[in-house]
Formats: structure tokens, C-alpha cells, sequence
């Protein structure tokens, strides 16, 4: 590669940011990324191209807009040159010489990735039109993949996204589970909710995966033919799948490698087909008003947004250097908080950029740390 092409790719990078700061200020509000055109939110001046160069313009108009003198953001120069950084490092590390077209799907998911936890850190969402269509292209683009590129192959990628989900739906479903003191969830959705992740865990846990996914598919056919949901209260089914991890000890079920593995793989794909199926029926038929959801006031441990973007990371980083993502997302969500509050600040640090800069992190470090780790284990 010439010194050329990577300036090129570090000023496509700026300008997709750029682009990112009108999706981040616009997509919450449920206003169009296309139309009208930039403008400054306090004075509704349309901006120039001369106004709109990333970068370069914030630092020319010190930081103010130059109709009505009103502070811009810094977020703007500094998604900018955050998408520029990632963009030519990823092209340093991938090179299109050497990789082929690996390089593509990492720009675009990557790019999408980042845009979703700024919106998260500041709106505390993530937006399914962004995490869902993600891990679309994070799967379809491990086709695209070179043997040797430290990327995983598209079964890789597919049981990484499994397993992504399937971490993060236990820890939502248990975690919230102990902050409701183990009462049930108030949810009630048919024909598909988490009911089916929930007998998938356990399912997956008396017998692996598949034994997880046909035992979450009979549920959705049994709503089906009912009419109804029918579910098991979610204290007495963890209760369950707890003793079946512990029956793992014994000669009576699977190995405990095929019931965890099993668990969450189920748990995670039947949790990611009912995130789809319902994004799909509220992009048809609307999404309900606020007064006709189920209750959304319970307490949770982590958020299903989370649980999404866990599944693209997963199908980016094949399940192994997931967990080790998962891990350095933990530290830095850590790391984070702290600060937060030794800087005097009471505001809650949403997890969701946290997984995306642990999720950046494991993919230039991930198989280094692998190899140390089992290394030791081999040493040990």
C-alpha cells in the first residue's frame, strides 16, 4: 500500500464520522439522515460545504457556528477523527494487498458499531436499525474473509454470534431475576419472547444446543396452536437449569463443556430470532404506543440492546475472542465508572461502548492474549 491510500482511507474514515454525528444527533429523534440538509440546531442555519469539511472546519470556526456564534459539540471533531484513527488502522492491519476484500465488512460494521454506542452513550439506546442490520453484514461478510487473517470463518462467526447473545441474555435474565428477588417477569408476548431463550438455556443445558433450539422451536409452535403464550415462571425453569449444570457432574447428562456451550448457544439464538421477528413486526405494523406495552419498569442487569450488540461482536470475532472482549469490555466499563465518579459526576456510563472499544481491542488483540493465556494453562 502507498502512504496515499492510507490518507485516502483515514478521510473516508472522517467523513463517514462526520456523517455518524448526523446519524447520532437525528436517528433517536426519528428524524430522516437524508433530509434536510446540516444545519446548526440553534439557529437553523444551513451549513456550507466549506462548513461541513470534518475536522478542519470545527478548528477554522473555533468551535462555534458561524451564523448565530453557538457552541458546537466536541463530539463532532472527535467522532471524526475517532473514524479516521480506526479506519486506517484497520487498513495497516488488514491490507486489502494481502487480506482481499476483509477488509470491507470490517470498515462498514465497525463503522456502525461505533455511531450505535455514541448514540447509546448519549440516549441510552441501541438502535436495532443499526445493531441488527450490523450483524447481517458481520455474518454475510465472513464469507469475504482470507485464510489466514485472524478472522473467523462463517461457522465461526455464526456460533460467535450465538454465543455473544447467548453470555449477555444469561446474565440479563438471571441478573434480573435476582433483582426482582425471584419473582416472575410481567412480560407477556406471543407467539415469540425470551420464554423461548429461557427453555433454550435450559434445553440446551439437559442435552447441547440442538436439543436447546428444537425445545425453544416447540414452544413457538405450541403458542401457535393455542393461541396463547405458555411458559414456565422463570425461578422455577433457572432453578431447573441450574440443577441440570450441576447433574453435569454426574454420568446421568451431557459433559458440562455440551451443557454451557449448549445453554448458550440455544439461549443466545433463539434470544436474536426474537429480537428480529419483533423488529420486523414493528417495522410493519408500527411499534406500539407507549401505553399499550408490556411494563418496562423492571429492574434489569443489562440491556437487550447489549445482548444485540454482543451478537455482532461475536460474529466479527469468532466466540473465543469474544470472551476475551467480553473481558476487556468489563475493565474498561470499569474503568469508566470509576473515573465517572471520582470526577464527581452521578451520571450512569451506559455498557454498550464499553463492549464496542473491548470488541475493537479483541480484534487486533485477541489471539495474542489467547495464545499467552493458553500458554500458561500449557505451562501450568
Amino acid at each position: 500500500m502507498t502512504l496515499a491510500f492510507v490518507v485516502l482511507v483515514g478521510v473516508l474514515g472522517a467523513l463517514v464520522g462526520s456523517f455518524g454525528n448526523v446519524v447520532v444527533h437525528r436517528l433517536p429523534r426519528g428524524e430522516s439522515i437524508v433530509f434536510p440538509r446540516s444545519h446548526c440546531p440553534a439557529c437553523q442555519h444551513q451549513l456550507g460545504p466549506l462548513e461541513l469539511v470534518p475536522i478542519v472546519s470545527f478548528v477554522a470556526l473555533r468551535g462555534r457556528c458561524r451564523a448565530c456564534g453557538a457552541a458546537i459539540s466536541w463530539r463532532y471533531p472527535l467522532l471524526e477523527a475517532a473514524m479516521a484513527a480506526l479506519f486506517v488502522a484497520l487498513t495497516l492491519h488488514w491490507s486489502p494487498v494481502v487480506d482481499g476484500a476483509s477488509l470491507v465488512p470490517l470498515l462498514v460494521v465497525l463503522a456502525m458499531l461505533v455511531i450505535a454506542a455514541v448514540i447509546d452513550l448519549d440516549r441510552f439506546i441501541l438502535p436495532d436499525v443499526l445493531t441488527l442490520p450490523a450483524l447481517a453484514l458481520a455474518l454475510v461478510g465472513s464469507l469475504l474473509y482470507q485464510p489466514g487473517s485472524g478472522l473467523p470463518t462463517p461457522a465461526e462467526a455464526l456460533a460467535g454470534a450465538g454465543v455473544g447473545a447467548g453470555v449477555l441474555l444469561l446474565i440479563n435474565r438471571l441478573g434480573a431475576l435476582v433483582l426482582r428477588r425471584f419473582a416472575d417477569t410481567r412480560e407477556r408476548l406471543w407467539p415469540v419472547s425470551l420464554d423461548q431463550a429461557n427453555l433454550a438455556a435450559l434445553g440446551g443445558a439437559l442435552g447441547g444446543w440442538q436439543i436447546g433450539l428444537a425445545v425453544g422451536a416447540a414452544s413457538v409452535v405450541l403458542n401457535l396452536l393455542t393461541r396463547r403464550t405458555l411458559r414456565l415462571p422463570e425461578g422455577p425453569l433457572y432453578g431447573l437449569w441450574a440443577v441440570a449444570l450441576v447433574l453435569t457432574t454426574t454420568s446421568f447428562t451431557v459433559p458440562i463443556d455440551v451443557a454451557l456451550g449448549g445453554s448458550v448457544l440455544a439461549a443466545g439464538g433463539w434470544a436474536l430470532a426474537g429480537a428480529v421477528f419483533w423488529w420486523i413486526h414493528d417495522a410493519v405494523r408500527g411499534a406500539p404506543d407507549a401505553a399499550e406495552e408490556e411494563d418496562d419498569d423492571e429492574p434489569v442487569a443489562m440491556g437487550f440492546g447489549d445482548v444485540k450488540l454482543a451478537a455482532v461482536l461475536g460474529a466479527l470475532l469468532g466466540w473465543q475472542a469474544f470472551l476475551v472482549a467480553l473481558l476487556l469490555s468489563v475493565t474498561v466499563g470499569a474503568v469508566a465508572g470509576i473515573v465517572a465518579r471520582l470526577a464527581g459526576g452521578d451520571r450512569v456510563v451506559p455498557f454498550g461502548p464499553a463492549l464496542v472499544v473491548g470488541g475493537v481491542l479483541a480484534l487486533f488483540l485477541g489471539h495474542p492474549i489467547l495464545t499467552w493465556y493458553l500458554g500458561l494453562l500449557g505451562a501450568g
